[in-house]
């Protein structure tokens, strides 16, 4: 249910969801899968950049509803760790995204350091619908994404956005120019990315996280620190 190719001479990966009949929804066995292939990702000492994607149809739909759960909050534990593990992963992460991206998909694809899209692109929100509000951690990368009108808007009314006006409030980061085009995007932004500083990458990702969770002071001298501890494990080429 998840395949993976090394690209760009080992420094990049192409990480794809495989549950197509399901529109890649995401059961306990595909989390599992997905954790496997990460491990496996993790000890490549070459490797830069993952890139996270779906079919040419769809990203991810999201949680597997019809799936058999005796209890809900397992489920919601088990994306959590899911996002933060994206969130924290030692490699910059690039959803690539065809098709939908709805609900726990839009949320796996926020958790990502950044985001491309095919023109075609549909993502959203929808659990206000059901009477519920997106539990995997949308209400928190929302806001920080998009600033906390923007995120309200997505989150109260639950319509999907395009690719375009997603580009337009920060959902995502990049539009392909044809359909199918979001993998190869991404992998030329992998590309340029590779060629940067792991540790100061790093650093960079390490102080926007610190600063998003703490005041300004806060945030300041965590970006100190950030930056003294890149400059001592490596100086940046960038």
């Amino acid at each position: 249910m998840v395949e993976t190719e090394i690209m760009l001479n080992d420094r990049a990966a192409v990480v794809r969801l495989m549950r197509p009949r399901s529109l890649n929804a995401l059961s306990g066995p595909l989390l599992d899968e997905l954790d496997s292939a990460l491990d496996r990702l993790a000890a490549l000492p070459e490797l830069r950049v993952i890139v996270l994607t779906g079919s040419e149809a769809c990203f991810s739909v999201g949680a597997d509803l019809k799936e058999p759960i005796a209890d809900i909050g397992q489920r919601v534990a088990r994306m959590h760790r899911m996002v933060e593990r994206l969130a924290e992963y030692p490699a910059i992460s690039i959803a690539a995204i065809e098709g939908w991206a709805l609900g726990g998909g839009l949320e796996l694809a926020m958790a990502c350091t950044f985001r491309a899209a095919a023109p075609g692109a549909k993502l959203g929100l929808p659990e206000i619908r059901l009477g519920v509000i997106p539990s995997y951690g949308g209400t928190q990368l929302t806001p920080r994404l998009l600033g906390s009108a923007r995120a309200l808007e997505l989150l109260c009314f639950g319509e999907p956005v395009d690719a375009v006006q997603a580009e337009k409030i920060g959902l995502i980061n990049w539009i392909a120019d044809e359909a199918g085009g979001a993998v190869a995007l991404a992998l030329d932004q992998a590309a340029v990315l590779a060629d940067r500083s792991m540790p100061a990458l790093a650093a960079a990702r390490q102080a926007v996280r610190e600063g998003q969770s703490a005041p300004p002071a806060g945030g300041f001298s965590g970006r100190g620190r950030s930056q003294r501890q890149s400059r001592r494990e490596q100086p940046c080429q960038c």
